[in-house]
């Protein structure tokens, strides 16, 4: 009973100030040059009596059409006296709906912010605030396409700001730091940020020389979001008692999922305009960063429908990871992320041939011999760090032959060419990369290599691990950057692009994570494929699919 009076109470004060805003609304009713006599008492005599109390009607009373009309009439007959201290005016205004009002009331009002500043430059940084803040209004999301009524105001919001760059070219540098500091926070919610990032994406197609600046812009607070998304799966698998606690709605996830829908709907729609940049912001922004799960899959799509941009990015991260740039060798972490991308890329993206496998993991393999060879008498010979970009790259070797062991052992010729990598020497090398090998990944490449009598990997792994508890805890780096994609709404462009890992052990055609999912779905009486999170962080210390993560996992 408490509950329900509560709720009549509060309906009660709701009707009641919808009542009295609606009663302020009839009572106001501006008359033709009321306005611009009430700007000249205050401009000319310094009356701030009428002054004072437009302020608060625009504050807070709505407009009705014809108040709106006389209202940004008369402004624009005055632009020229709007200075400096008229700014809490002109905050004001801008404050006023103007974006969803009729064609001929947006026209007035586009007149008069363009005549507005280019009058008063000094009033440019405030009004462009007030025309990308629009942008962060709450709504309803969206499926396919937003509504009509959304489409209409964006369009009129869009149509000012490309006005004001072409009459003040200039100004697309101001506009490009508003959109930067406007962007909304992630926690806001999915509509506010998938509808900011719809924005910044049709601004890029009328101010074309901001695009890379843009979508560098939108790449940040998305990789800020799968960061965060990472850190708070670690704290809730430590803190969780009950499976049940974690199944609560994520809405950063959710958020993540719409924008990166967003960003590959713009990379499919503009293609070659914009694929190249998609590859000049992987490299600046995505390939430094370590440990995320869902942004670095822009490239995978870029180089799925780009042999063009394919080829730039394996040759850029073979360079990288190589040390090769005639830069220096590079940071390690970043040689070592260089190696994890080229790696996941070349196994997991469904539309890269074979013939590049082979090329990579023949370059690979004669980088590591060359290295062998030059290191032979090195005293550090234990020392990780200082061989970390080696370690990295066989690492990727290791990965490869693991994961692509259907290909590579598929034919006696396939089998000759892992024997000319020569494994054995990379792994009974005094430099030992095995030792500092994910364990999933070791157990995977020793079990493929054994089975076809290539390598013989136990001794050195039992040996190892001896090592490794008479010593101190060794700590491995378990991130595989494109391991299965489990945001479920992009996730239906990305999935046929991703090649699943089969069991070296088990029969069948290769398939991409989407018909395996699919398969899965339809399956009756499937509950035990979905692991609960504590299943899911020990299935991979446990190897459960030797080595790597099964699309299981975008049942997440």
């Amino acid at each position: 009973m408490a509950v329900a009076s509560h709720k009549t109470v509060t309906s009660l004060m709701r009707k009641t100030l919808d009542r009295q805003a609606a009663v302020k609304q009839i009572k106001i009713s501006f008359k033709k040059n009321q306005i611009e006599q009430i700007l000249l008492s205050y401009i000319n005599d310094g009356n701030c009596g009428p002054y004072n109390e437009l302020l608060k009607v625009l504050r807070n009373c709505p407009l009705n059409d014809d108040n709106f009309r006389i209202l940004f009439e008369d402004c624009l007959s005055l632009v020229v006296l709007l200075g400096r201290d008229l700014n809490p005016f002109l905050d004001a205004l801008y404050c006023v709906e103007w974006a969803s009002r009729d064609e001929s009331l947006v026209e007035i009002y586009s007149r008069f912010v363009l005549s507005l500043v280019t009058a008063h430059t000094y009033h440019c940084p405030t009004l462009m605030t007030s025309l990308v803040k629009l942008f962060k209004t709450d709504g309803e999301n969206w499926d396919d396409k937003p509504s009509p009524e959304m489409v209409s105001k964006w369009s009129n919001i869009h149509t000012i700001i490309a006005q004001i760059v072409a009459v003040m070219p200039m100004t697309s540098d101001l506009l490009m730091q508003t959109v930067i500091e406007q962007f909304p926070y992630y926690k806001v919610g999915c509509f506010i940020n998938r509808a900011y990032v719809h924005n910044l994406i049709w601004m890029s197609k009328y101010i074309p020389s901001l695009t890379e600046q843009i979508m560098t812009t939108i790449v940040n607070k998305m990789v800020d979001m799968d960061a965060n998304g990472v850190d708070r799966d670690k704290n809730k698998i430590q803190d969780t008692v009950f499976d049940m606690d974690i199944d609560e709605k994520d809405e950063v996830s959710e958020t993540l999922d719409y924008c990166m829908l967003e960003m590959l709907k713009w990379l499919e729609d503009e293609r070659d305009q914009i694929l190249h940049i998609m590859c000049n912001v992987f490299e600046r922004v995505i390939l430094p960063t370590h440990g995320i799960r869902h942004v670095q899959f822009l490239l995978l799509y870029t180089i799925s429908i780009s042999q063009q941009c394919a080829d730039r990015v394996f040759t850029n991260l073979w360079i990288v990871a190589a040390g090769l740039h005639g830069l220096g060798p590079g940071a390690l972490t970043t040689r070592r992320t260089a190696a994890s991308h080229l790696a996941g890329l070349l196994a997991r993206c469904v539309r890269v041939p074979n013939s590049r496998l082979v090329h990579y993991l023949k370059t690979m393999a004669e980088w590591c011999h060359s290295y062998i060879t030059a290191t032979q008498e090195s005293t550090v010979a234990d020392n990780t760090k200082v061989h970390g970009a080696f370690h990295a790259i066989c690492h990727a070797i290791f990965y490869l032959v693991a994961f692509k062991n259907h290909y590579l052992f598929m034919s006696k010729e396939s089998l000759n060419f892992v024997e000319s990598l020569n494994l054995p020497r990379l792994v009974t090398c005094t430099l030992n990369p095995l030792k500092t090998c994910p364990p999933q990944v070791t157990r995977a490449f020793s079990s493929v290599t054994r089975s076809h009598q290539v390598v013989y990997c136990q001794a050195i792994i039992e040996k190892n691990l001896r090592l490794t508890l008479q010593n101190t805890f060794q700590k491995y780096d378990e991130w595989f950057p494109y391991d299965p994609y489990t945001l479920p709404v992009s996730g239906k462009i990305i999935w046929p692009l991703c090649m699943e890992y089969k069991n070296v052990f088990k029969d069948g055609d290769d398939e991409n994570q989407y018909t395996s999912l699919k398969r899965k779905l339809e399956a009756e009486d499937d509950d035990y494929l979905i692991p609960s999170p504590t299943q899911r962080l020990n299935s991979l210390s446990k190897c459960i699919s030797p080595g790597f993560k099964t699309s299981e996992s975008i049942l997440m």
